[in-house]
């Protein structure tokens, strides 16, 4: 436990000492740059949150739609079922 510890601090103190050496040899451009680079990852992240917006207002429109296809063929089905019941076995139609 206190080697993960010792890990963690001293991993932590190299890290800032490593931030404070760029920052004074070579001033902010670095960080400018890094800064730079995460706004276009967060503007690319953002284009695909857009675009995946796009696709569930899509598949919203084609659940819709499929719902009243299925309606539809239902009622159809319906019709048939209606018809077949007046038919007998053999296909002729029942005079009762």
């Amino acid at each position: 436990m206190f080697k993960l510890l010792f890990k963690i601090i001293s991993s932590v103190i190299i890290t800032i000492i490593i931030i404070v050496a760029l920052a004074v040899w070579k001033g902010g451009e670095p960080f400018r740059w890094l800064g730079e680079g995460t706004i276009m990852i967060g503007e690319a992240i953002k284009k695909i949150g857009y675009t995946i917006d796009e696709i569930k207002e899509g598949g919203e429109e084609v659940k819709e739609q499929l719902t009243e296809i299925k309606e539809s063929i239902g009622s159809l089905k319906g019709d048939k079922n209606g018809q077949e019941r007046s038919k007998d076995r053999n296909g002729t139609a029942n005079t009762n």
